[in-house]
């Protein structure tokens, strides 16, 4: 007489007359694959093929173009340009002391745009302030821009000295033709 346990019928039998563990069903299994399958191409869709929706842009009232470089002492040097053909012709020469963290943050970000396509340093970024009260910077050569009053009141402040003053320095310069650098500290 034999002492197996009587099986069920249609359970396949492996070796020593155990029965496989599964714990996911053939079902549910290829549920999760057409699951996975279906997102890979909605993801692929949306990255390759989507149109995006067009960005609301408003009018820019006030523009300038503006240079940032370090100087020696760790002091950021703004130079307001009013040829943006020729990027050297500078008639204005700001200086921003201290650490500036946001303002360094800000140029941080669009120079390694940039740098990650191999493109001059020495094109001015354009400062923009438009007819709904935004406040961005645009660099021409990526069209890459930053928000600026995304990052709160404090922070767009400084960018909105630098714009009045390079305002200021550019009617200045208009009216004596022999104006070549002048150098201001923004507090």
């Amino acid at each position: 007489m034999s002492t197996n346990l009587p099986l069920l019928q249609g359970t396949p039998v492996r070796e020593n007359n155990k029965v496989p563990f599964s714990p996911i069903g053939t079902k549910h299994f290829l549920g999760m694959l057409m699951a996975m399958l279906l997102t890979l191409l909605y993801a692929t869709y949306v990255t390759q093929f989507h149109k995006n929706e067009p960005i609301y842009e408003s009018l820019v009232i006030e523009k300038t173009s503006l240079i940032f470089k370090d100087d020696t002492n760790g002091d950021i040097l703004i130079e307001v340009v009013t040829d943006t053909i020729n990027a050297k012709e500078a008639k204005y020469q700001m200086r921003l002391s201290g650490e500036q963290g946001f303002v360094r943050g800000t140029l941080r970000a669009l120079a390694r745009e940039r740098k990650s396509r191999n493109l001059s340093r020495d094109v001015p970024f354009d400062l923009e302030l438009h007819q709904d009260g935004r406040l961005s910077i645009k660099d021409p050569l990526t069209n890459s821009f930053i928000a600026l009053e995304a990052f709160g009141p404090d922070n767009v402040d400084v960018f909105l000295k630098i714009l009045s003053q390079s305002k200021s320095a550019l009617v200045k310069a208009k009216n004596n033709d022999d104006l070549n650098e002048i150098s201001k500290e923004i507090k």
